[in-house]
C-alpha cells in the first residue's frame, strides 16, 4: 500500500535555490503597439423605409402588390377609385373646348373690327372693346386648360407608384379603405410600406471611450445572425451625440445587398479597425484568478507581491491589460498555486525549457 503524501497526483512545488527561495520565471512588462478591432453591437436598417399613402384621396379600388414584392420605380401599388376624378377631367374638357370656341369668336369679331378701322368706320371704343374681349378669352382658355391639367394629373394621381426599387415589408389596408391625403382629418393616410434594401445600413453603438479614434471610411467587418461569412463595410456616419443613459456613440455601416438576401432587423455585431495603440500584453499564464478579481504576482526587492489588475482577452494565449501594471516591472510566469504574497523568491536564469 502507497502511504498517502498529501499531494494531488501531477503536483508539482516550484524549485527552491540553494539559499532555499523559491525559483520563479519571470516576465518584464513591456507595452507594444495592438491594433484591437473595436466592437459594436446593433440592428439592421434598410436604406429608406417609407410608409406609402394616395396622393389622391377617396376608396382604395385595388391593390396591385402583397408584401414581400420586389418593385421597381414607377411600378403601380394601389389605385383609388377613379370615377370621381374622371368625370372632373370631363368637365374640365368640356370647359376648354367652350372656351376655346368663344376665343376662336372673339378672334373673328376683332379681325372684322380691325378690318374696318383704318376706314372709319368704327369708333375708338369699338376698337378697344373687341381687344379687351380677345384678351379676356384667350385668358379663360387658358385658366380652362390649366385646370384641365390638374384633373388629368389628380386622375394619374389615382395611382399610386413605387418611388424607388424596394420590397413590399407591410400591407395596412385592404380594398374598400378610405385613404386621406390631407393631416387636418382623421382616417387611413398609408396603404403599404416600402423598404429599399438594395443597400442596407448596420447601424451599432460603440463605447464612448473610442469616439476619439473613430474616423468616416474606417474599414470595418459586420457579422448578422443567420449568415456565416462577415461583410465588409466602412464607417459611412458618425452620429455626434453620445446617449447620456448608455455612454455609447451611434456608427452606420453600408452594406451592398443586390440580391436582398439580408432583411431589415437583423442582429449585427462590428468589428472597427481602428489605428494601433501601445498597451501592456501579458501571456494569460501570469494571470491568477477571472475578469472580476484578476491579479499577478509582481517582483519587489526580491519578494513577490500581488497586484490587483484588469484586462481583456486578446486570444486564446494572451491578454491585454487595461490597468494594474507599469513598463519595467516583472512578473511572475505561471506561478505556484502555493506561491504567497510578500514571499522571498529568486529569479529563474536562462531559457525555460518546453
Amino acid at each position: 500500500l502507497q502511504a498517502c503524501s498529501g499531494k494531488e497526483p501531477g503536483d508539482q512545488a516550484a524549485p527552491e535555490s540553494q539559499d532555499g527561495a523559491r525559483v520563479v520565471q519571470v516576465i518584464s512588462v513591456k507595452s507594444e503597439p495592438i491594433a484591437e478591432p473595436v466592437k459594436a453591437f446593433g440592428t439592421i436598417a434598410a436604406k429608406q423605409s417609407s410608409a406609402i399613402g394616395a396622393l389622391a384621396e377617396g376608396p382604395v379600388d385595388r391593390i396591385f402588390v402583397k408584401v414581400g414584392d420586389r418593385v421597381s420605380r414607377g411600378d403601380p401599388l394601389f389605385r383609388v377609385r377613379q370615377a370621381d376624378y374622371q368625370r372632373r377631367v370631363e368637365e374640365a374638357q368640356a370647359a376648354v373646348d367652350l372656351a376655346h370656341a368663344q376665343a376662336i369668336e372673339a378672334e373673328r369679331r376683332f379681325e372684322r373690327v380691325m378690318a374696318l378701322a383704318p376706314k372709319g368706320f368704327v369708333s375708338k371704343s369699338q376698337v378697344d372693346a373687341v381687344e379687351t374681349e380677345l384678351a379676356v378669352a384667350r385668358a379663360q382658355r387658358s385658366q380652362a386648360q390649366a385646370a384641365l391639367g390638374t384633373a388629368q394629373q389628380a386622375l394619374a394621381d389615382t395611382i399610386t407608384r413605387a418611388p424607388y426599387d424596394g420590397v413590399v415589408t407591410a400591407r395596412l389596408v385592404d380594398e374598400g379603405v378610405y385613404l386621406n391625403n390631407r393631416f387636418s382629418m382623421g382616417g387611413q393616410s398609408a396603404a403599404l410600406e416600402l423598404q429599399e434594401l438594395s443597400t442596407v445600413a448596420a447601424i451599432v453603438n460603440a463605447p464612448q471611450e473610442h469616439v476619439a479614434a473613430f474616423r468616416r471610411n474606417m474599414p470595418a467587418r459586420v457579422l448578422i445572425e443567420g449568415f456565416d461569412e462577415p461583410f465588409e463595410s466602412t464607417v459611412y456616419i458618425i452620429n455626434d451625440r453620445v446617449d447620456p443613459q448608455t455612454r455609447m456613440i451611434e456608427l452606420r455601416l453600408p452594406i451592398a445587398n443586390p440580391d436582398y438576401r439580408i432583411s431589415s432587423g437583423l442582429g449585427v455585431r462590428a468589428e472597427i479597425s481602428v489605428p494601433p495603440v501601445r498597451a501592456i500584453v501579458l501571456p494569460r499564464t501570469a494571470v491568477v484568478g477571472d475578469s472580476a478579481t484578476a491579479y499577478v504576482f509582481v517582483i519587489e526587492d526580491g519578494k513577490v507581491q500581488r497586484r490587483e489588475v484588469t484586462f481583456r482577452s486578446l486570444d486564446l494565449d494572451r491578454v491585454l491589460i487595461d490597468s494594474g501594471l507599469n513598463n519595467g516591472e516583472q512578473v511572475v510566469l505561471e506561478p505556484p498555486a502555493t506561491l504567497r504574497n510578500g514571499e522571498t523568491v529568486t529569479i529563474r536564469t536562462g531559457r525555460r525549457k518546453g
